[in-house]
């Protein structure tokens, strides 16, 4: 295993930029422990009675069929990256359009389905819990300086757009998806640990409401755990989307469980965002590097893979091959070999939304910095440099991190006349190498610093 952390190798940026910073990573990032959302947990019993009055209601109407699939539905997407569409898409098609049908295709789907993975909310909601506890950060609604930041890089995303040579049509579509974007900063905002909790209280209250409806033999089912959990993952989700009414339920209960992986990720108009969880709150500039980054990350979405329908075949082929030869020669001539396997052609919209956000961020370095090009390029990367993991380790739907951040570095067009690096070396990149996103030239000009002011940019 290849580890960074105080190696005193001579390592050259023309070589491995992201070795090169990230040798010198010197953040101390608190190790977070939490429940595993897969633990299997018992549900806690409320100290409430749900009187019985001997009749029980019988288990496929307990809940709603289209309630069970789209919390079934949710929770596989999370999982298992995967979307069951052929219930609604038969339901919007008339082919199931009766109760029974509707019933019986939901509880053969939750036959088949994993029981622990029906109960990931519960776990969620726990681990978020020791999450806060242990963080004990100011109790905030809105990060007023973060949603700033995010508004400012909203705009620098659709000034990116009108400089390109994209039609007015797709310039239009493209500014629309951008301005009505939303982002939640998890543990940073709505972070009262007490909505947390009474969340929690409201999943276990209706979890053992729901089962002093259903009669014995019906609770001996595996089914109707399954059934439960969906139901209580119902009653939850409505109680805390009523609390945090900006943001649609799908997307609170995806960011309950996105809240424990230190990372970020876009659902619909909706970005979440969970870097905190692997900042040194001790070097603020690399924290707010991150979140920059990885926001413009996000935001590069909207055109990689959600935009290109909107674009020219030619300009999104001719890119997303610029992308995928690029991190293929990154992968086959690294020091560290990533394992048999890693490259898929499935993930470069990923590799070109790191190019854009590189190429982004450090045009607004230019424009507000007086400080070193160098500077700012090293701050962004260390604030990525990944801590505990082997070099390349695969990453699920991404190729390895440490590969697309270098090339992303390797496109950033001052990249090779900042570090001296010549013809020949890996991290250099000839002009005709630079991968054009949107179909127009790189422009060198655009990179140079613009004004002579202190700011972090």
């Amino acid at each position: 295993m290849f580890f960074f952390q105080n190696s005193s190798l001579p390592l050259d940026p023309c070589n491995d930029f992201y070795d090169y910073v990230c040798s010198k990573d010197n953040r101390i990032i608190t190790k977070l422990n939490f429940t595993n959302i897969f633990e299997d947990r018992d549900i806690l019993k409320p100290n409430i009675t749900f009187p019985s009055n001997g009749t029980y209601t019988p288990l496929d109407q307990i809940l709603d069929p289209d309630r069970l699939m789209a919390w079934y539905s949710a929770i596989n997407m999370v999982v298992t990256d995967s979307v069951d569409s052929d219930y609604f898409g038969e339901m919007s098609s008339g082919a199931k359009n009766n109760y029974l049908e509707k019933v019986l295709y939901a509880l053969e789907k939750l036959e088949t389905s994993n029981l622990t993975m029906t109960n990931v909310l519960y776990t969620a909601l726990h681990a978020n819990i020791e999450i806060l506890k242990h963080l004990r950060l100011p109790i905030t609604k809105e990060n007023k300086f973060l949603h700033y930041m995010f508004d400012l890089m909203k705009e620098n995303t659709i000034q990116e757009i009108r400089n390109s040579p994209l039609s007015g049509r797709s310039m239009a579509f493209l500014n629309l998806y951008l301005k009505d974007a939303k982002v939640l900063f998890a543990f940073l905002e709505y972070n009262n640990v007490t909505l947390l909790e009474d969340t929690k209280l409201v999943y276990e209250t209706e979890y053992y409401r729901l089962r002093s409806l259903l009669s014995p033999g019906d609770l001996e089912t595996e089914v109707a755990e399954k059934i439960l959990s969906l139901g209580a993952i119902n009653a939850a989700i409505k109680f805390m989307s009523e609390r945090i009414p900006d943001y649609s339920p799908n997307f609170l209960f995806r960011s309950l469980l996105l809240n424990l992986e230190s990372d970020a990720a876009q659902y619909i108009s909706l970005i979440h965002v969970t870097v905190v969880t692997r900042s040194d709150l001790q070097q603020p500039v690399k924290a707010i590097a991150d979140k920059l980054f990885v926001l413009a990350h996000e935001l590069m979405h909207w055109v990689y893979p959600q935009g290109t329908w909107l674009m020219d075949s030619i300009v999104t082929r001719t890119a997303e091959k610029c992308a995928r030869d690029e991190v293929k020669m990154m992968g086959d001539t690294d020091a560290v070999k990533p394992v048999d396997g890693w490259f898929s052609e499935e993930v470069t919209h990923e590799d070109l939304a790191n190019i854009m956000a590189m190429r982004m961020v450090m045009k607004m370095a230019a424009r507000k910095s007086a400080n070193e090009k160098q500077l700012s390029l090293e701050t962004i990367m260390s604030s990525l440099c990944v801590q505990g993991k082997p070099k390349n380790t695969v990453c699920r739907n991404h190729h390895p991190f440490e590969l697309s951040l270098n090339t992303a570095v390797r496109q950033y067009p001052l990249f090779s006349s900042l570090y001296g690096c010549r013809a020949g070396d890996r991290m250099f990149a000839k002009r005709e190498e630079f991968c054009k996103p949107l179909g127009g030239e790189v422009n060198l000009e655009d990179y140079k610093i613009k004004h002579e002011t202190e700011d972090v940019g």
